[in-house]
């Protein structure tokens, strides 16, 4: 099958795409033929010693039809993300295809991702992307709740195909029993990652948290200057000796963090498929998830962790029972590395070669 990637990423450290994307397209090469295309002149220096990536420093027309035979006629073509695609002229190339193609939105069709920057997407949605999301042979979601975020508005064909992972080759064996570390990684946007209402919940389960010694890191990049909205908060409820902020890690410092962490916290109200999430739950952190986070089903299911809606209340309730149950953390730790062994990315290649030959035969 050939397949074409578009793409318009920065490469930016601090966002989830920047690794996931990569990642997929790799496991995907290892059974198409494939060819990925960013329509950008910016990009990370290692993806252009990849083989198949391509940008427009090589192909400046920014053209599907320019590009070599035979990806300028695809089986398919995948479009990572969605509202990128409007940063370029390839859109409206989409839109008159008559070569099906695939949008993977990473959770920027859900209801709560909609309701931010509500008016630009609003005139976006209006002027084309409805209609480009419309025309679409499926929309490609990470999870079933993504979808059910989403709703059947954008199209009512759509497949459901999970980000993978790379299992590490260490994982968590030892747990605090005298002091719990909780860590959030994640870029520093309180509303979306759901931070204030992490804040607020702690201060209701501050009684608990002291008495366990329990204390949490957020770990993250503040590129919109958002931190000291949420340094301000945590003073003004006298919680510093309780939670406290780290910039953004990553490779061996990351890994060190959270080998060193006990529980991993995730209270977004809106996520596609959480990178971050997963790769702890492969280092065997136990979790507290919430509903937005769109993995909250799976770690209950596996009893992975604890889970939560997407309220301070909630929130506080999955804190105390974390602190009450910490003897199971163990148990919890070899439940969170069957989770996220689901999520391994040759299986998912596998998965996804299948679902798009179905699309191209109907």
């Amino acid at each position: 099958m050939n397949i074409l990637y578009l793409s318009h990423l920065s490469g930016a450290s601090y966002a989830g795409p920047t690794y996931s994307v990569p990642k997929q397209i790799e496991a995907q090469s290892k059974i198409d033929n494939v060819f990925w295309y960013n329509a950008t002149t910016q990009g990370k220096r290692e993806w252009k010693e990849l083989q198949y990536y391509h940008d427009k420093t090589e192909f400046s027309d920014e053209s599907i039809r320019c590009l070599p035979e035979p990806f300028n006629h695809p089986d398919i073509i995948v479009v990572e993300l969605f509202y990128n695609m409007t940063k370029s002229k390839l859109l409206k190339e989409l839109i008159e295809t008559n070569t099906p193609y695939v949008i993977i939105p990473r959770g920027e069709l859900t209801k709560q991702a909609q309701k931010r920057k509500r008016l630009k997407k609003l005139a976006a949605n209006i002027l084309m992307c409805r209609r480009y999301a419309h025309k679409a042979a499926a929309i490609q979601y990470l999870t079933e709740q993504e979808f059910i975020d989403s709703g059947v508005k954008w199209n009512s064909r759509h497949i459901i195909i999970p980000n993978g992972i790379d299992m590490p080759s260490v994982v968590k064996y030892d747990f605090s029993m005298a002091n719990i570390k909780c860590i959030s990684i994640g870029r520093i946007e309180p509303y979306q990652k759901g931070l204030d209402l992490l804040i607020k919940a702690c201060k209701l389960a501050e009684k608990e948290l002291r008495n366990a010694n329990c204390s949490i890191v957020i770990c993250g990049p503040d590129k919109e200057g958002k931190s000291q909205a949420l340094i301000t908060l945590v003073n003004k409820l006298c919680l510093q000796d309780l939670i406290s902020f780290h910039d953004a890690v990553y490779g061996e410092e990351k890994e060190r963090m959270l080998l060193n962490s006990d529980v991993f916290i995730m209270p977004s109200r809106f996520e596609g498929h959480p990178m971050a999430l997963i790769e702890a739950l492969s280092y065997g952190l136990p979790c507290v998830a919430s509903k937005g986070s769109n993995m909250s089903r799976e770690v209950e299911t596996y009893n992975a962790g604890w889970i939560a809606d997407n309220d301070i209340q909630s929130l506080c309730t999955a804190i105390k029972s974390l602190i009450a149950n910490h003897h199971i953390l163990k148990k919890y730790s070899s439940n969170a590395i069957k989770l996220a062994n689901n999520y391994n990315w040759a299986s998912i290649a596998i998965e996804t070669h299948r679902k798009y030959e179905s699309l191209i035969n109907e």
